[in-house]
């Protein structure tokens, strides 16, 4: 992995779990499909419209039309899709088909944001494009590895700043569909809000 050269080593911790999001995969069938529960499963687990975070400081909460798969879920980790892709009985509201991954660090040896070309550079991604900074976040697409061969190489990334805490994402999806398009930028930036609005208010 390459090191920002502006940036401390530490702050490369960010990342680290954003390629987690391809440890679902076991039997060839994808990504998505694996976020079905099988048919016999008794007691499968429920897909979440919200999770607490980094010891009940930070409130995770989906874009709409997402949930948070438990089974994935720690203090500092959460893969996110469609409800109605991870089981759930409604759920969806014409959200794009896509998969969301979020990582929490604190925000302490360095209290600024990495640029989107810090980041690209970390994940030795292709070029940012469509960069949109704002005070408090990142968004930007890239190109780089996806996770699992039914997704697209390019894909949306970001990083914002939540409670004292540095909050990166990455959203991927099929190649060609919305969650790959501008749309998915929106996604993010919603993603953020929301998670940003809902742990200001706790």
């Amino acid at each position: 992995m390459t090191t920002w050269t502006s940036r401390p080593l530490a702050a490369l911790g960010l990342f680290s779990l954003l390629g987690a999001c391809d440890a679902s995969q076991t039997d060839g069938g994808g990504l998505l499909a694996n976020l079905v529960p099988p048919q016999d499963a008794a007691l499968p687990p429920v897909p979440l419209s919200q999770a607490l975070m980094m010891r009940g400081q930070v409130t995770l909460v989906p874009p709409r039309g997402y949930c948070i798969d438990p089974e994935s879920l720690s203090q500092s980790f959460a893969l996110m899709a469609r409800c109605d892709t991870m089981g759930a009985a409604t759920g969806g509201n014409g959200a794009p088909i896509g998969v969301l991954t979020v990582s929490f660090a604190r925000n302490v040896l360095n209290p600024d944001l990495p640029s989107a070309q810090d980041v690209a550079t970390a994940f030795a991604l292709a070029p940012p494009e469509n960069s949109r900074t704002a005070q408090d976040s990142v968004i930007f697409k890239t190109t780089g590895t996806a996770p699992t061969a039914d997704l697209s190489p390019d894909h949306w990334r970001a990083v914002a700043k939540v409670a004292g805490f540095t909050m990166g994402l990455a959203l991927f999806g099929p190649e060609g569909r919305r969650a790959v398009s501008a749309e998915g930028a929106e996604v993010l930036q919603e993603t953020i809000t929301r998670t940003t609005a809902r742990t200001n208010a706790a």
